[in-house]
């Protein structure tokens, strides 16, 4: 629906559009954005806009730059962020093929907007922030960026759906699609239809003392409380998984409380030293006030914070705003407990 009425919003403007959609993923669940329904549905908005639709084949590159490292990240005891790389991957190849056919620009239907600095392109939230998808863009390179437009910056979901309604669209009343469009039955049985077995471990805490026994670390999330299956007299939550050593690591909540942590494969546009921007460590978590940023070489930094937050999982992207602004990113490496002992990083 989104994508659908920006393209509706782009024709009213009397602008010469194309639609397409990529065939990412193989399936037939109505949830998944790409499934053979879902183009049946583009496609059936495209020609009720009157506009030529084409199907791209993309399942090659999508498993291989986006499912795999995935599966990987999970086994290696990290939690991922698979629609980050896909949107850094797909949003690229579409620009690519616009063009190749004399098209300068691809729009979409995400809930963000592109503001220009110095010249350059930059991602920001949008004007409603409630279905903010900025988060999602950040691995999206300048050069796609430049070449991006997002008519539904403005708009709020609500909105969208009346234009929808307004113009006939098949799909205004769809229900949305799921965040990991390949696997809408979660992420256990996704990786288990991938042939990840059970693999017995020991649930320890932060000395290693063994406290229980789990079926396989790629199976719990940090932040975790529910399922541990532990005795304790006091509430305990997944602290890391170890994915080389195959352990769960629990502990107090306090344990799992971080003033700092360490980001990898850092993009950095605008950071500066760090104070005065925000950065967002989880997709639908608030952004927390940075206290500074400190470089340590081969694209990795450490983030301090001005008060603890929850820690964020290793694997998910760490986004830094400026304002509404979008001026950096990276993934997170490594954490800092403030209540450990001298306050070290320890490495995950």
């Amino acid at each position: 629906m989104d994508s659908a009425v920006a393209a509706l919003l782009l024709r009213e403007q009397g602008r010469r559009v194309r639609a397409a959609s990529l065939k990412l993923w193989p399936g037939d669940d109505v949830r998944s954005c790409c499934s053979d329904d879902a183009l049946r549905r583009a496609r059936d908005c495209a020609h009720r806009l009157g506009l030529p639709f084409a199907e791209i084949d993309d399942e090659e590159p999508f498993r291989r730059l986006v499912v795999e490292p995935f599966v990987r990240a999970y086994l290696d005891g990290e939690t991922p962020n698979p629609c980050a790389d896909c949107n850094r991957f797909r949003l690229a190849d579409l620009v690519a093929r616009a063009a190749a056919v004399g098209a300068p620009w691809v729009a979409t239907g995400h809930y963000a907007r592109i503001v220009w600095r110095g010249g350059e392109p930059f991602v920001a939230r949008p004007r409603h922030v409630r279905k903010d998808q900025s988060y999602m863009l950040w691995r999206v390179a300048p050069q796609t960026l430049a070449h991006l437009e997002l008519p539904l910056g403005e708009l709020t979901k609500e909105e969208v759906r009346h234009l929808a309604e307004d113009a006939g669209l098949p799909v205004a009343h769809q229900p949305e699609s799921q965040d990991v469009c390949f696997a809408t039955a979660g992420y256990r049985q996704f990786l288990r239809k991938r042939g990840v077995a059970s693999q017995p471990g020991a649930v320890v805490d932060r000395s290693g003392r063994v406290l229980g026994r789990h079926d396989g670390q790629w199976a719990f999330t940090v932040g975790q409380r529910r399922g541990l299956r532990l005795a304790s007299s006091e509430p305990l939550y997944v602290l890391e998984r170890r994915g080389a050593a195959n352990q769960v690591v629990v502990g107090r909540h306090d344990e799992l409380m971080a003033d700092s942590f360490v980001v990898r494969e850092l993009d950095d546009r605008g950071l500066g030293e760090g104070r005065g921007l925000c950065v967002q460590s989880r997709y639908r978590a608030g952004a927390a006030a940075v206290a500074g940023v400190r470089r340590l070489g081969g694209g990795r930094a450490e983030v301090r914070l001005v008060a603890p937050v929850e820690a964020p999982a290793p694997g998910q992207s760490a986004v830094f705003y400026d304002g509404d602004v979008i001026v950096g990113g990276g993934v997170v490496d490594a954490t800092t407990s403030a209540a450990a002992a001298g306050n070290r990083l320890r490495t995950v």
